[in-house]
This record gives C-alpha cells, structure tokens and sequence, in this order.
C-alpha cells in the first residue's frame, strides 16, 4: 500500500506532535532536528522551511500543548497582590515546560543576539512594559508608591529579577514571594518617603 504525502496542518501537527513527545522522553539537550524529522516522519529540509530552529520548533509545539497563559492587568486591591497575579503564569509555564527546557531555549536564543539588543527589549518594547505601569498607576492612586519617582530602573527591576530567576533555573511561587516580598515592595515603597 502506498503511503500519502502529509502536506500543509496535518504535516505540521505531525511534527509538532513528534517534537512534544520527544521532549518529553529525552529533554532539551538530547532533542535534536534529526530526531524530530526522522521521529515525525519527514526531513530536516522540511522542518528548516517551517522554523529556523530547535527553540522555534518546541516554542510552536508548547503553544498547542500548553494551556493558553495570557497576560493581564491585575488590580487586585494592593500592588504585592497585583504582582504575584502577574508573575503566577510565568511560573506555572516554567513549571508545565521544564526548567531545562526553559534555560536550553534562552540559551540557544541569546547565542543569536547582541547584547545591547536583548538590554533594549527588555528596557522598552515588551509585554511586561506596559502592565507594569499599569501596576504602578493603580498602586500610585491607591497612594502604596509615588508613580512619580519610580527610575526607568525602577521601573524595570521586576522584569530584570523575573529574568535572572529564569536564567538561574530558580523562578518558582517561593523566588517570586521573595522577589515581590524583599526586593520589589521595599524599593517601591521607598518612593513614599523620598
């Protein structure tokens, strides 16, 4: 019996399936393009003209595995609360794909961009960027900060500490508390008596 061709989604699904699979077996190190082609039934020629890489490839494979986790602005009633709610869905998505899986992925992204680029991304155009200010107007009104005197460092330390725990292998709810608790609060607070 001869064997069709998959083409178009129900190839795609194949190989994100085959990756998925694979990652969970052998992990981020021992995942190779070789092995999701072979595994998925294909050739790597096939996998390089869908994604440019072993990052992109289990990014795409998380997004149909993973719940969908989204970013909101929180407005909880107090700026410590509003924090945990913003950095919780990190940690269960850190949790769900795999400390290794996580460091492999930023590792092997970071090799493909310079350093002032990666500074420049995260000090201005992110999805953190904007629901932190946010965070920090509704703490401003609810007088726990004064808006007004936050640095643009500031302003970016939560985004910088979230990042550091992720590159550490540490981001899980206790670093997030002591984040929140020890670093970010008495910064911010600080602001109230400048």
């Amino acid at each position: 019996m001869k064997k069709t061709r998959r083409r178009g989604k129900e190839l795609e699904e194949a190989i994100l399936s085959s990756t998925w699979k694979l990652l969970k077996e052998q992990g981020y190190e021992n995942l190779t393009m070789d092995s999701i082609a072979e595994n998925s039934g294909t050739t790597k020629t096939v996998l390089y003209r869908r994604w440019s890489g072993k990052p992109q490839i289990i990014i795409a494979a998380a997004k149909l595995n993973l719940p969908d986790f989204k970013l909101t602005v929180p407005n909880t009633g107090s700026l410590r609360e509003d924090l945990l709610e913003l950095f919780s869905p990190s940690v269960a998505f850190i949790e769900l794909l795999g400390t290794d899986t996580v460091q492999g992925i930023l590792r092997d992204q970071l090799q493909k961009i310079s350093l002032i680029d990666m500074l420049c991304t995260i000090s201005s155009e992110n999805a953190l960027t904007p629901i932190l200010e946010q965070l920090y107007t509704f703490a401003h009104d609810r007088n726990e900060i004064d808006k007004t005197k936050l640095t643009v460092t500031t302003k970016i330390l939560p985004i910088n500490l979230l990042i550091n725990a992720v590159l550490l292998g540490a981001l899980n709810k206790k670093v997030v508390i002591h984040i929140i608790d020890d670093i970010l609060l008495p910064t911010f607070q600080h602001t109230l008596d400048m």
